[in-house]
């Protein structure tokens, strides 16, 4: 067999399928990568109203106790 016939069969059923499956693996990191992000963004949305859920409760405590305050 001569250096020809080796380089195609390597090609055939080493190169051709490492090629596509890379790609293959590439695309599904990418997605899941992108997945992640959109999920990090929903948690940090989720904070961000938490957040704002906390500063109006302390806003009405305020009101409250500014109430309290005058009325005595």
């Amino acid at each position: 067999m001569n250096i020809e016939g080796i380089f195609a069969i390597f090609c055939v059923f080493i190169g051709a399928p490492s090629i596509v499956f890379g790609f293959i693996y590439l695309r599904m990191r990418n997605k899941h990568s992108i997945e992640k992000m959109r999920l990090n963004k929903e948690i940090l949305e989720l904070e961000l109203e938490k957040e704002k859920t906390h500063l109006k409760a302390l806003e009405i405590e305020n009101i409250k106790y500014d109430r309290i305050i005058k009325d005595s």
